[in-house]
This record gives structure tokens, sequence and C-alpha cells, in this order.
């Protein structure tokens, strides 16, 4: 790994303009910011996965309805919806004709730590982000958020560039908690990083 050499920049839309893989992969490493209240709350992606369309059985683009019409927004905008009483977050990706969406599932904690602790009623760090509802509730993430666009000028939430990580870095796994998954796997995450839900 190695601090990137565009440190602290905004990530540009373009970035979300390709395959849901890609970008899974290439989320780690980059610093995830909410601003409440002006105050910033976040950490360092170090979990992602990959969701396509309907040919993707774990996607919930394959079951149709509002949450599949939102996949078919313009790369970069923010997706929330609710699975067994947990918000998820996710970022749309890919040309608007082929649905895909990147999962955020765990961030390392960095910025704003106590009021993200409040906010979970968590006090160990290493269980405070280490899952997809365990970020959203740290960093009081809703589906309002579902109307914004990441990095635009009035997004709450931002994603930077932070470190790069190297391929033999990087660990992948079939999806987490999904009855039917794709042959190939599309779950991302940062090597012996303690924030990662599970190896």
């Amino acid at each position: 790994m190695r601090l990137s050499p565009r440190y602290g920049r905004e990530v540009e839309i373009e970035f979300f303009d390709r395959a849901a893989d890609a970008v899974a992969m290439e989320l780690l490493g980059k610093l995830l910011i909410r601003f409440r209240d002006n105050k910033p709350l976040g950490g360092m992606i170090v979990e992602t996965e990959a969701y396509f369309g309907e040919e993707d059985p774990a996607s919930r683009a394959s079951k149709g309805g509002k949450i599949k019409d939102l996949m078919y927004r313009e790369p970069g905008y923010i997706l929330v919806y609710m699975v067994h009483a947990n918000w998820l977050l996710n970022i749309v990706t890919g040309p608007s004709e082929k649905v895909s969406a990147v999962l955020i599932r765990a961030i390392e904690p960095m910025i704003g730590i106590p009021e993200m602790m409040d906010n979970r009623g968590v006090y160990e760090i290493r269980k405070l982000t280490s899952g997809p509802g365990k970020v959203t509730k740290a960093l009081d993430i809703n589906d309002e958020f579902n109307r914004y666009r990441v990095n635009s000028e009035d997004s709450p939430i931002k994603i930077l560039y932070y470190i790069d990580y190297e391929w033999d870095e990087i660990g992948r796994s079939h999806r987490i908690g999904v009855s039917k998954d794709l042959e190939e796997p599309f779950r991302f995450y940062i090597k012996n990083n303690e924030f990662v839900s599970r190896v």
C-alpha cells in the first residue's frame, strides 16, 4: 500500500462510470466522509461488494421495483435501502443502461469516532463499523440520501483519495448473506484489516 498521489482530492464522478466490480475493488482505501451539521464522520473503506442487473440473483435489481429503478440512475448516485431493519449504503455504477451498484460493507473508523460511537451506542472501536448496517448507523445514513449524487456540491457524502492498495493486498470472496450468488466472487476486502466484517 502507498499514500495515493491524489491524496485528499475528491474522487471524480467518472470513477463510478465503470463496471461495478472494478469500482468495488478500487474503492478500497478511499475515504468515506459523511458531513452532519458541518462535522465530518467516517473513515477508510475496507470492504465492498459489487451487484449487477437482473441476471444477478443476489441483486435487488433482479426483484424489480423501486430499487431497480434507482439503480438505473447516473453513476455516482447514492442508493440506500433497508434489509432486515438495516439501511445499506450503495453507490450506483456503470452506464445507466447497465444496472449495477457497489455496497459499502465496512470502513475503518478514523474521523468523528466519539460521535459515531454515540450514534450506535457501541464503544468498542473494532465493532463500530465492521458491517454494512453498522456503517449506516454510525454515520446516521438513511434513504433520505437517495436524492444525492456523491461528491456533488450539496451531497453530505464525499469520497476522497487516500491509500492505493496493490492487487495482492486485496482479498476476494463470494458475497455475504445472499441465498443465491454468481459463480465469480464479487466481495472485495483489504487483507489483514481488523475492521473487515469477516475474513
